[in-house]
């Protein structure tokens, strides 16, 4: 009997692990969103500022600077959809305490209940784990993206700063 309690123990503490690991996820992907609001203030900053220098588009500089602006909105647009996809709301993953579960336990020995209890437990873990895997997916790509679109935009301010000095001489 004490492997079954075992078994079941340790299944439990699986499945509560991998639950906490679904709320760490759910919280990175929360900073993600700080870090993305920040980018796109700085992206609408930018533009604004830019306007007047860049348009109407003359020489390479300003077309640069067009099609980098350009880039980031795109990445700026993919990032917030894999975020949106990484924190979108799915079925939490639990052991249902039902009619069934309940006449497991009058009906059979402790033992079938504590290895029907495990089964459960390792069941919704496995669950909790494949949404991990499709959320940290979502989530990396947002990361790379997010950080993609920092560098383009970093790009744009340089090619800004040189439109104005460019202009300036």
């Amino acid at each position: 009997m004490e492997r079954y309690k075992f078994l079941y123990e340790l299944s439990k503490q699986a499945l509560d692990e991998e639950i906490d690991r679904f709320k760490k996820l759910e919280e990175k992907a929360g900073r993600f969103l700080s870090i993305l609001s920040i980018v796109i203030v700085g992206y609408t900053a930018l533009n604004n500022a830019a306007a007047s220098a860049v348009l109407p588009a003359h020489g390479l500089l300003s077309y640069t600077f067009i099609a980098l602006s350009a880039l980031t909105y795109i990445a700026l647009l993919s990032a917030c959809s894999k975020l949106f996809s990484s924190i979108k709301l799915s079925k939490s993953p639990r052991v249902a305490i039902d009619n069934e579960t309940t006449e497991i336990i009058q009906t059979e020995d402790l033992l079938t209940s504590y290895y029907q209890m495990a089964i459960a437990c390792q069941e919704a873990q496995q669950i909790a784990k494949d949404q991990l895997d499709i959320k940290t997916g979502y989530l990396l790509s947002a990361y790379k993206e997010i950080s993609f679109s920092a560098a383009v935009l970093s790009a744009s301010l340089i090619t800004y700063f040189l439109i104005l000095a460019h202009k300036g001489t």
